[in-house]
């Protein structure tokens, strides 16, 4: 899975320059913040595996790259925000399936994205990322469970 993790990271951090606009890179040093504002998550599957995804974000970032992605300012529109940053993960996504489809891996995305407030970064069996952006440190995360509250 750290394979196909590094694939995914690459991915997602081309896919947010060129969709959202904004510039992040994977930082060195493991940032030690706060729980995020808001993690998206979604559903893989990679070569029959479950391959779930998320983006954990303070406030500052998810706001940044919903506007990137949709061209409009979202910060006093919270449901539409979270919308553009939903429909932007699952771009990205649908590239990285794509991407890993002509390396010979089957990867589908098998549900929408979800997000949640304020979770804790989850513990365990995950695979995390941190990336340094102009708005904060992001937290790119992948697991084989559901690592978001239901």
């Amino acid at each position: 899975m750290s394979e196909l993790f590094g694939a995914y990271t690459a991915s997602f951090l081309h896919g947010l320059s060129v969709y959202a606009h904004v510039e992040a890179s994977v930082s060195a040093q493991p940032a030690d913040t706060p729980p995020p504002y808001i993690t998206l998550s979604q559903r893989l599957t990679a070569d029959g595996l479950p391959f779930i995804v998320g983006l954990a974000m303070p406030a500052d970032a998810f706001y940044a790259i919903a506007a990137g992605y949709s061209g409009v300012c979202l910060d006093t529109a919270e449901e539409l925000a979270v919308d553009a940053a939903g429909e932007l993960f699952n771009v990205i996504n649908g590239h990285f399936s794509s991407e890993m489809r002509a390396r010979g891996h089957a990867v589908s995305i098998e549900e929408p994205p979800s997000h949640a407030y304020a979770a804790p970064l989850p513990a365990g069996t995950v695979l995390r990322c941190d990336a340094a952006s102009p708005f904060g440190t992001m937290h790119i995360i992948a697991a084989q469970e559901e690592f978001l509250p239901a």
